[in-house]
């Protein structure tokens, strides 16, 4: 397999890091010079263009100006921890290695391996010919403990993890891995994780109640559901997960994810972004009443800075396997797949790759899919089955064998009403 195929598997496995492009033309969009230098390297358009009406700019506006204060924002916050390694995870399509803040930094950027391949030569060239050393990228599973604790081979010194624009997309059992992994790192050097994501939500309705409107709901849940049709996962995968505090029911968010965190070993401090944030750029052609609005709805909203709690009591360990192994064999119409070890983000093109040979040579009617040695499936994993159950049909799919940890996360993210439940059919 050459790696154009092999980058063609990854991004049909993880659909959604193209939303993280998005995210470097918006910056590019509110003034960053680092972010156009990038976007430039990478050749990613910048399109200056948001609307052919009044409300369609201004939810662009809106848009821009969320994912600018989240920026911004962490940017400096980061930066005060004063910790010797920033860990970006994930890094995406952001400028951050080259941010002034960051010169004289430890950085790892991480994300999936179709991310860093495209992004990491790029971003190492420009950070070359600018003199900045001390900057590395890699590929991880957020969710996978072994690879994100490759990544930090040869460190010394505290962490700061920052997560952002990462657990929107994840499902509750991939946050108890991530919180496990998060924790395991943390743990053996110090430091502590930050992340805009469990109130990104509410930052995003506060700047679109302002900007837009009263209709800022309506378009909020059109948005969301673009996100979850582009997944091309159940919506219980992806958005609604535990780690997610509801804009509409924000105190009650915030008491539960403070009491989840607490049952996963790790303490919460919420900080208030009032005092962090910039003249945003974005929102610099409205009225000063407006700009004035929108900076009394944000203000009293918080990134998390979460650190381990010494006191919690290991109840779990964390899944720590890498390999995966797919043995497929077919005949009288049925093509059987058994499963061993970790299907994840690095492992679901594996899967994929094998599974559309076999099928183009024996042209199954059914599939059958024994999982009693699966270790743990990502919504990668889940993605592969549910390209095979929409290629076979419904009622062709049938997967065996699911262990207490399978079906759980079966029956977390829907998959096992898309299904039909559990089949104790035998491979």
């Amino acid at each position: 397999m050459d790696k154009e195929q092999e980058q063609v598997l990854r991004e049909r496995t993880n659909p959604v890091f193209h939303t993280a492009k998005a995210t470097v033309m918006n910056i590019c969009l509110s003034g960053d010079a680092d972010a156009r230098l990038l976007a430039e390297r990478l050749g990613i358009g910048v399109d200056s263009v948001m609307g052919e009406n009044e409300q369609a700019v201004m939810f662009a506006t809106a848009n821009r100006a969320v994912i600018e204060t989240r920026y911004r924002v962490m940017n400096d916050l980061i930066r005060d921890q004063g910790k010797g390694t920033v860990v970006d995870l994930p890094c995406g399509y952001t400028p951050r290695a080259m941010n002034e803040r960051f010169r004289d930094v430890h950085y790892i950027g991480c994300d999936l391996p179709a991310v860093i391949d495209e992004v990491g030569p790029a971003m190492e060239a420009l950070l070359r010919e600018r003199g900045i050393g001390k900057k590395e990228f890699h590929a991880v599973d957020a969710t996978n403990y072994r690879s994100l604790r490759r990544a930090l081979d040869g460190v010394q010194g505290e962490l700061c993890v920052a997560t952002e624009g990462l657990i929107m997309y994840l499902s509750d059992s991939e946050l108890g891995e991530l919180c496990a992994g998060i924790r395991s790192v943390l743990k053996e050097f110090g430091g502590c994780w930050l992340s805009y994501d469990p109130e990104s939500s509410s930052l995003t309705m506060a700047t679109m109640k302002t900007l837009v409107g009263e209709d800022a709901l309506k378009t909020m849940l059109a948005g969301w559901k673009a996100l979850s049709d582009k997944s091309d996962l159940p919506m219980r995968a992806t958005g609604l997960n535990v780690m997610n505090v509801s804009a509409l029911d924000y105190e009650n968010g915030v008491a539960k994810l403070t009491e989840y965190l607490h049952s996963v070993g790790l303490k919460a401090e919420r900080v208030p972004i009032g005092p962090y944030l910039p003249e945003l750029q974005s929102v610099a052609g409205l009225s000063g009443e407006t700009r004035a609005a929108l900076v009394r709805a944000i203000s009293p909203l918080c990134v998390w800075k979460m650190t381990v709690d010494e006191t919690y009591q290991e109840t779990r360990t964390t899944c720590e396997g890498e390999r995966f192994g797919a043995e497929l064999r077919g005949g009288g119409g049925v093509l059987r797949a058994t499963l061993r070890g970790r299907l994840d983000s690095i492992t679901a093109p594996e899967l994929l790759n094998a599974y559309e040979n076999a099928a183009a040579a024996e042209r199954p009617e059914r599939v059958v899919v024994d999982v009693s040695d699966l270790e743990y499936i990502s919504s990668a994993g889940l993605r592969v089955l549910l390209i095979i159950f929409k290629q076979v049909g419904t009622g062709k799919l049938t997967v065996t064998g699911q262990n207490e940890t399978v079906r759980e996360i079966f029956d977390q993210t829907g998959f096992s009403d898309l299904l039909g439940g559990p089949s104790d059919e035998k491979a």
